[in-house]
């Protein structure tokens, strides 16, 4: 068993999945591009586009809009959303505008800004408190 055969050296479990990672004290600007999924718990102060899961860590923060299948916030998220599923997790904060199919909001997690449902129909929100408007 040499440590070059590649049938004995399985792939860390970020390389099988795909997930990019940016790390606690990374800053990253400018518009960033995924094929997989990514976890921020850095600063990141852009637009992100990911193919699968944008993942917010609890020291992360996102300033700018996320286009991605799936979102879940354990941290800080400014700017807009668009997604099929999105999670803000307790004690995560997103303000701005949601663009979804499917919506999660724990108990303690905030969300100050409008949801767009992706049929058109648009609800202002107030803290965690919906509004029906219709």
């Amino acid at each position: 068993m040499g440590i070059f055969n590649k049938g004995d050296n399985p792939k860390s479990t970020a390389a099988n999945s795909g997930t990019t990672i940016i790390s606690e004290g990374s800053h990253i600007s400018g518009e960033l591009k995924f094929n997989g999924s990514v976890h921020i718990d850095g600063e990141v102060e852009g637009n992100i586009f990911c193919e699968k899961v944008v993942t917010v860590g609890k020291k992360g923060k996102v300033k700018g809009k996320i286009t991605a299948e799936k979102i879940i916030v354990s941290g800080f998220v400014e700017g807009d959303a668009d997604c099929t599923s999105i999670e803000i997790i307790s004690g995560g904060k997103f303000i701005g505008e949601i663009t979804y199919n499917e919506i999660t909001i724990e108990p303690q997690g905030v969300f100050e800004g409008n949801l767009k449902l992706k049929t058109g129909k648009i609800k202002k929100i107030n803290g965690a408190k919906a509004e029906n408007e219709g």
